[in-house]
């Protein structure tokens, strides 16, 4: 004899009380490790050394894993290298570059905002800056 069991995992009638609150969101997470070209970006240290990363990416186009860049920090770096590249995988999921994207960014920027030379004719003043300077004298 069998007896058939049937699971719902979600509750199929639920009061009214529970429709009004939030859900938690459906994650899907395809870019943790999956395949053999994650464990060869785990191995290569060209994708661990926090400089030498954004220069390889940029020149080859190959992006690591999320769980690539963990296990990497991991196996390099040890426990302190988990937790950096733990800090980086955030900080990329929220604002789409890495630390070392933001950092290269903050060096370009400045660069670009840079004076040529001091002469007080060729510099062109904030305007917003300039007219609140005005306005207190």
């Amino acid at each position: 004899m069998t007896t058939s069991i049937t699971v719902n995992p979600y509750p199929q009638n639920t009061s009214p009380a529970q429709n009004g609150k939030a859900k938690a969101p459906d994650i899907v997470n395809n870019d943790f490790f999956g395949s053999f070209g994650d464990f060869l970006d785990v191995i290569n240290p060209l994708h661990h050394i926090p400089v030498v990363s954004s220069i390889y990416e940029s020149l080859t186009g190959d992006t690591q894993s999320t769980g690539a860049k963990l296990a990497g920090g991991a196996l390099f770096g040890g426990p302190i290298g988990f937790l950096a590249s733990l800090f980086d995988s955030i900080v990329e999921g929220e604002s789409g570059k890495g630390v070392g994207g933001h950092m290269m960014a903050a060096v370009n920027s400045a660069e670009e905002t840079q004076v040529a030379s001091n002469d007080s004719a060729s510099y062109a003043y904030p305007t917003s800056a300039y007219l609140k300077t005005a306005a207190l004298l």
